[in-house]
């Protein structure tokens, strides 16, 4: 029993001794350890800051070996004892890209550096790496921010290990974690039908981590509520998914994309079950059709079997990739895409307006850049020598025809028109290697990502935007970086991502992004000042003040030696990407799909080309909203060459489009943009439809007032005696002069209802309690505007009077030219010496709507004879009497004696 117990000690000490030596000889073991759900850890102080613990290798999920591989994660196993997290945990199954002569100099020196860190390759690489800061003496022990590192280099290649979290978690008081999850085949592979969420492994494992880390972080001293995400490239995208998936959103409090975003044309896999379809046939899995599931088979065969698998993806996008399944990513919105049989699996060629992927305006976003994104898709000749333009030709039409659907050479001639440097009188190889970056960059990088902050800005979220520029010489993707995760400031060689050494100035830009990012993370706004007594703020004197990005001002972060602050990043050729590329890239009406298709000639590309499809798109995708970057100078309508099928829903868009552009409205781009475009659709809708009812209502109102009248005129009409032969002779010698203005009428008793009935619908008679003197006024008033009316005569050839001739004057003082009218001068006559015919009731005055109505049933007069007199200009008291006169106001008097 001694002995046995002897043994025990023995191995324990040569245990300790062995892991002693392991580690390097200025790195120590940390003194506390830290207890999780599933055991207690012991980690190692980091050798470039004795400030921070670093915990290598902490199972996050159960290892997918064997009956595990294909499926999804499981939590981990709990251990006993103390497990000593001191070692870098292995890289996830990959295959390195081959380090030939055609990659960058740069590029190689990268894969070089990289390559030790991922020669320890296994299917258990389901683990976090984590750099915890020690708490401050004499300061309060709040806990810190988490932020979670997403490896981005590819999706079949890289590993968390390549990540060096200790100085930015030093310098910004951060828990810096970072993370190994499935790659290539083993993470990316749709093994399941169409219907299925089966393959998406590698974001499962994402989603897995950070459970694991809202369960366990605590423990470290960090915020379970303040988590966010960091990632480059791939991982930008990848964590853009995560941002929205159903499973991670809730866990995410904050987001950072550098360098890509959901949207890139590379970032989804469109066909996952051509992927699967190689995978099958190159690995002899059965696959009779696409509802087979290859799982099985497929965790038979070995780990390098599965390696060996080779895809020849069409160039600029990837054959292992992220699809949308409808349970980790959801699927697009506002899009004809419905996961039937017929779709095969197939994906809309460009994600949609992308709005699904911006569905977390409730977190904040913070976006970066480079301003050459592309130069990885050349080779070092290029890059060196340039090219010329048969060449840039080929790979832009490889480049259109893998990312769009329809109206390709369209879309190819614009892109090539606005990428040429027509100043220039012959075109250099360097110019046009230049122009093809930008363009590859615009339309892979920065395009999407600026849709992504104007779309993020609409759902009421806030963002910040950064573009690094630290010299005159463009910087590269990947550039920003190690500035960001302070790599400048670590002391020794630790740098994992640059053979040369960093300046002075180089060492104050990271400590001002590490500032920013650490304010962000831990806030949400990288402008406030940390409380905290870092040597990061110590060293930092007013830094500038970064605006949040919206779609009015669009103000952005140019981080470099000389830091400022901009607006509307690359304004031109973004108006081009977000607007009229979306623009173009719809279907029309054509029978045929081989209007929209390129020409198959091998010799017109260069690189791998997706098939062309012939089948036609039943329904046309509508057209997606477009977003535009320049609202102060730029106003965005539908061209009138478009048949547009509804103009009151264009009309109504192009009106709410209009007040987001007067309103500067916080969040919301100015088309354009979903959430507030559809509030001023509403208002104005409910506007239109109060103002179309009231209108109805009043239309309603006046027919039903103008049919009592006309009955109650009928009735009066048939009531009276017929009239008299005085009044008739009268009447037909005033139709004869071709007067229609005035109707002459009798009855027995001048004072009899017919009368007195017409003189009411002509408002002269006020209330019972009205004077004397006031009747008289107004009556004045009325006949002047009546006899007014009369001045006007039939057109020649008789017919009803023109109500309001468009080019005559209300004004009866205006002189006018015309012809005299026999009916005008006979009325004036008759009214200053016939006074006995008012007395008697005889003449009868209506309204215009009266007369049109009665002369209806009269015979057509005759057309008035011609007058030989020239043209008479007539002022107005020669036609009319002013009122006051003696004749008029006896004719009023008695015609108030008539209605009396």
């Amino acid at each position: 029993m001694l002995f046995v117990v002897y043994c025990c000690l023995l191995c324990a000490i040569q245990c300790k001794e062995s892991l002693a030596d392991a580690l390097p000889a200025n790195q120590k073991y940390s003194t506390r350890t830290v207890t999780t759900r599933y055991g207690t850890l012991r980690g190692v102080v980091a050798r470039s800051s004795p400030n921070v613990e670093t915990y290598y290798g902490v199972p996050y999920a159960t290892p997918p070996l064997g009956a595990l591989r294909y499926m999804p994660p499981v939590t981990p196993t709990p251990w006993r004892g103390t497990k000593f997290a001191d070692t870098l945990p292995p890289a996830c199954p990959q295959n390195l890209p081959e380090s030939d002569e055609t990659l960058p100099k740069s590029r190689r020196a990268y894969l070089q550096r990289i390559a030790p860190l991922l020669t320890n390759r296994s299917e258990d690489c389901l683990y976090l790496n984590l750099y915890v800061p020690k708490p401050l003496h004499g300061t309060t022990t709040d806990l810190l921010p988490a932020l979670l590192l997403i490896h981005g280099d590819s999706y079949s290649w890289g590993a968390g290990n390549s990540f060096d979290g200790t100085s930015l978690a030093a310098h910004g008081r951060l828990i810096v974690v970072s993370i190994n999850f499935r790659i290539g085949v083993l993470g990316f592979l749709k093994t399941g039908s169409k219907g299925s969420a089966q393959g998406n492994y590698g974001l499962m494992d994402l989603v897995a981590g950070l459970h694991w880390l809202r369960e366990n972080i605590e423990a470290f001293g960090g915020d379970s509520e303040r988590l966010a995400l960091l990632g480059h490239g791939t991982g930008a995208a990848l964590a853009n998914f995560l941002a929205v998936s159903p499973m991670a959103k809730e866990l995410v409090e904050r987001v950072i994309l550098l360098g890509g975003s959901a949207l890139s044309p590379w970032a989804i896999q469109r066909d996952p079950l051509m992927v699967k379809r190689h995978v099958a046939e190159q690995t002899r899995c059965s696959f009779v059709d696409e509802a087979d599931d290859i799982a099985p088979c497929l965790r038979l065969r070995s780990l390098d079997s599965l390696l060996e698998v080779k895809l020849d993806p069409p160039r600029f996008t990837f054959g292992f990739a992220p699809f949308v399944d409808g349970a980790v990513l959801p699927h697009p919105i506002n899009q004809n895409f419905q996961p039937t049989a017929s779709s095969a699996g197939l994906m809309p060629l460009v994600p949609g307006p992308g709005a699904e992927f911006a569905n977390f305006g409730d977190r904040d976003l913070l976006l970066g850049l480079t301003s050459d994104e592309a130069w990885l898709n050349l080779t070092d000749q290029d890059l060196q020598n340039g090219l010329n333009e048969t060449r840039r030709d080929r790979i832009l039409r490889t480049y259109v025809r893998n990312t769009y659907r329809y109206h390709l050479h369209e879309i190819y001639s614009t892109l090539r028109n606005e990428y040429t440097d027509w100043e220039r009188g012959e075109q250099n190889a360097s110019a046009i290697c230049e122009g093809l970056l930008s363009l590859l960059g615009d339309g892979q990088v920065a395009a999407p990502l600026l849709r992504l902050a104007l779309l993020h800005s609409t759902s009421g979220g806030r963002g910040y935007f950064l573009h690094f520029q630290p010299g005159d010489k463009p910087s590269q993707k990947g550039d920003e970086l190690p500035y960001l995760m302070g790599i400048p400031l670590l002391r020794g060689d630790f740098n994992l991502y640059s053979s040369s050494n960093y300046s002075l100035a180089d060492e104050n830009l990271s400590r001002l992004l590490v500032h920013y990012l650490a304010n962000f993370v831990r806030r949400g706004d990288p402008n406030r000042a940390s409380s905290l007594t870092s040597d990061t703020d110590n060293d930092l004197t007013s830094p500038p003040f970064w605006e949040s990005y919206d779609s009015i001002n669009q103000l952005y972060l140019e981080a470099g030696h000389v830091t400022k602050l901009r607006s509307h990043y690359r304004g031109h050729k973004m108006s081009l990407w977000l607007n009229l590329l979306p623009q173009l890239h719809r279907p029309g009406y054509e029978l045929n799909m081989r209007h929209h298709h390129l020409a198959d000639s091998p010799n017109l590309y260069e690189g791998a080309v997706r098939p062309q499809s012939l089948a036609l798109p039943l329904p046309a995708p509508p057209l997606p909203m477009p977003s535009p970057t320049e609202p102060s100078s730029v106003s965005h309508t539908t061209p009138t060459t478009e048949c547009t099928p509804n103009a009151t829903s264009t009309t109504i868009a192009s009106t709410s489009k209009t007040l987001q552009q007067s309103n500067n409205l916080g969040p919301g781009p100015n088309n354009l943009l979903r959430k507030l475009t559809s509030s001023y659709y509403q208002s104005y809708t409910t506007a239109l439809t109060v103002t179309i009812a009231v209108g109805i209502f009043l239309l309603l109102l006046n027919i039903i007032i103008f049919a009592g009248i006309y009955h109650q005129r009928d009735r009066n009409a048939s009531g009276t005696s017929g009239l008299s032969s005085f009044g008739d002779k009268k009447k037909e010698e005033l139709l004869e002069a071709g007067c229609s203005g005035i109707e002459i009428s009798g009855s027995g008793g001048g004072g009899g209802p017919a009368g007195k009935q017409r003189l009411s619908s002509m408002n002269l008679i006020d209330s019972p309690g009205s004077s004397p003197q006031g009747h008289k006024a107004k009556l004045v008033q009325e006949l002047e505007l009546q006899l007014q009316e009369f001045q006007c005569s039939p057109p020649p050839g008789g017919g009803k009077r023109v109500l309001e001739p468009p080019s005559y004057s209300r004004n009866p003082c205006v002189q006018r030219t015309r012809t005299p009218s026999p009916c005008i001068d006979a009325t004036i006559a008759r009214m200053q010496d016939d006074d006995h015919m008012i007395d008697t009731g005889v003449l009868d005055s209506d309204d215009d709507d009266d007369d049109d109505d009665e002369n209806e049933d009269l015979p057509e007069p005759p057309p008035p004879p011609k007058a030989p007199a020239p043209n008479i200009g007539l002022a107005c008291p020669g036609i009319l009497r002013q009122p006051g006169t003696p004749g008029s106001a006896k004719k009023r008097v008695q015609i108030q004696e008539i209605s009396v």
